[in-house]
């Protein structure tokens, strides 16, 4: 017998309970991938002195994961509608926990940067789909309390990233902050399995032949928060020229933007 995989199979599998399930396995991923984004910032000054960096560099560990949730979010719909909730959520989960993995063993900078910038990319991508799911899975009087409970977690994650990356950069180094997601990560992905369905939003199939990825306006996206950024540290540096075209080229690139993304409509 073929294990449930529609929302309707999955509901009539499970009945009553299905729905907290299924909100209990997107909200630990969405959990563990906010708290990649607060937990690194104690490590960063252990960082910096195993790695001899400087703070424009060091800073880069957070910026890099924020630039790249930024832009990952956009393709959100276009991941959704393509492979579905299950193939996409769980893809993030198993990229958010390599790099964890990556991050945690890296002998470089570069790597380390390249992991967080790995899980920025799976934090954007999934943020959204709970908001999705909420709207599809629970009856109109039960999205408030369903919103309620998740917000709940989303909030504490947060709030406790710090403090429990504290206690692990004192007892074991800056490395364990990057593992802390591991076992979060293979939590989510078991239940994933079992719960999120592999339709695409709306309860229709994923359509690997539907229309393309706006490679456009993702580029304008990134190039745009990369110059807002970089621009902001230099102005911070006292670098007021490098500063003024930085920021300049942000703004237009922003306005090219949102010129495309109307063209499109």
């Amino acid at each position: 017998m073929p294990r449930p995989a529609t929302l309707p199979e999955l509901q009539a599998h499970y009945g009553e309970r299905y729905r907290w399930l299924l909100l209990l396995s997107v909200m630990i991923g969405t959990m563990a991938s906010i708290m990649s984004s607060t937990i690194v910032n104690v490590a960063i000054p252990d960082m910096s002195h195993h790695f001899t960096l400087g703070q424009e560099r060091a800073q880069w560990v957070s910026s890099g994961f924020m630039v790249a949730v930024t832009v990952s979010m956009l393709t959100t719909p276009w991941l959704l509608g393509r492979y579905g909730y299950r193939r996409t959520y769980a893809s993030c989960m198993l990229l958010l926990m390599a790099g964890g993995v990556v991050g945690g063993f890296a002998n470089n900078f570069g790597l380390v940067l390249g992991a967080r910038v790995a899980e920025g990319l799976a934090a954007g991508v999934v943020q959204p789909i709970p908001a999705i799911i909420i709207m599809r899975a629970f009856a109109p009087h039960e999205q408030g309390r369903a919103s309620g409970l998740f917000g709940m977690g989303v909030v504490l994650a947060p709030a406790i990233g710090p403090s429990v990356g504290g206690v692990l950069v004192d007892l074991f180094g800056w490395r364990s902050i990057f593992f802390m997601v591991v076992p979060l990560c293979l939590a989510s992905l078991w239940m994933a399995y079992k719960y999120v369905p592999v339709t695409a939003p709306g309860g229709v199939a994923a359509n690997r032949n539907g229309a393309g990825l706006d490679w456009r306006g993702l580029v304008l996206g990134a190039m745009g928060t990369l110059c807002l950024l970089n621009g902001m540290v230099d102005l911070h540096g006292g670098h007021g020229l490098e500063a003024a075209l930085l920021l300049g080229s942000a703004a237009v690139l922003m306005l090219v933007f949102v010129w495309w993304q109307r063209r499109l409509a």
